[in-house]
């Protein structure tokens, strides 16, 4: 909204007033008032009314407006869309609280899409907090993601490939790389900056190996097909000790409510994905992923089965940021 409201004393003499109003909203003028009286009280008054009458109808309608900005749910918003141009991302971070064992909120993470000179890269940190921290040595976990944009600009392929894990004092951290004009995969593993491992494998030309990040925002994209409950589909992932895949399966309704009314959940509108990952990525026991999403594919809530030494996760979504 542009109000403007221009208020010109043109003379204000011992024989009367001169005054002009005008009223401009979004740079047209709707209203026009010129006036020369004797001064008195009654019209100094108009322009102090047309003015909080104005200004009182512009908060009204901004208020109105913003209002229905808001989120409709937890993880929805009002500009969605499924599918289309996927740096639309860019800018946007999620922000989530963990819980684990008899601590909540003991830790926190954050995903973030971001643009840098026409680069492309998605960064994911997890860190214990306090107490918590110092019970579990400080764990912290950093992923980070440099994409290219593909297929008309509707999807995400990995160029290089990020995973760092620090656990008090030693930091183990893998860094792939991703030559698609050899199709070729290398990697090299590094402890507390050492390299201890290198090696190299071929990429299937029909395809990429999509990392963590690159899947999570393809998925949110609907880049392999429409997110409907009762569909499967198959990532292919960085090989590691044998597993290439990430499997993604979407509970049917029926399936959903049996288990969301088992667990006392509340909300009936959300999806339910039974994700299975790598087990090496977040360092667990089996890999499986239980994920809670939005109608508009924001993960609001997911567990992270069997965390080495600590159980299941809880990672509860609380807010997005955009730039």
């Amino acid at each position: 909204h542009n109000y403007k409201i221009d208020l010109s004393e043109l003379n204000n003499v011992r024989s009367g007033f001169f005054y002009n109003i005008k009223i401009i909203f979004n740079k047209k003028q709707f209203f026009s008032y010129f006036r020369h009286e004797p001064m008195s009280f009654k019209h100094l008054l108009l322009p102090v009314i047309l003015s909080i009458g104005l200004n009182l109808s512009y908060i009204s309608i901004h208020a109105i407006e913003t209002k229905s900005a808001e989120p409709l749910e937890l993880g929805e918003y009002e500009s969605f869309i499924p599918t289309g141009k996927i740096i639309r991302f860019v800018g946007e971070t999620l922000y989530y609280d963990i819980s684990f064992l008899w601590f909540e909120n003991a830790a926190s993470a954050k995903v973030s899409f971001f643009e840098k000179n026409g680069r492309y890269f998605s960064v994911l940190e997890a860190s214990t907090m306090g107490f918590v921290g110092f019970f579990t040595s400080y764990r912290k976990h950093f992923y980070k993601t440099e994409f290219e944009v593909i297929d008309n600009g509707r999807t995400l392929r990995p160029k290089t490939f990020l995973r760092q894990v620090t656990i008090a004092d030693t930091t183990e951290m893998t860094k792939h790389k991703f030559d698609y004009s050899r199709w070729l995969h290398t990697w090299e593993k590094h402890l507390n900056e050492k390299k201890i491992d290198t090696g190299q494998d071929e990429i299937p030309e029909e395809g990429a190996f999509n990392d963590i990040l690159s899947s999570f925002y393809n998925i949110r994209n609907s880049v392999y097909g429409k997110l409907k409950q009762g569909k499967k589909f198959v990532i292919r992932t960085i090989p590691e000790k044998g597993h290439d895949k990430i499997s993604v399966s979407i509970w049917p309704e029926k399936d959903k409510e049996h288990f969301r009314v088992e667990e006392g959940r509340k909300e009936a509108n959300l999806m339910l994905l039974n994700i299975i990952v790598p087990k090496e990525i977040f360092e667990t026991e089996t890999g499986e992923l239980m994920v809670w999403s939005s109608r508009h594919y924001i993960p609001v809530e997911t567990t992270v089965k069997d965390y080495i030494l600590l159980g299941d996760l809880h990672a509860r979504f609380t807010h997005m940021e955009t730039r």
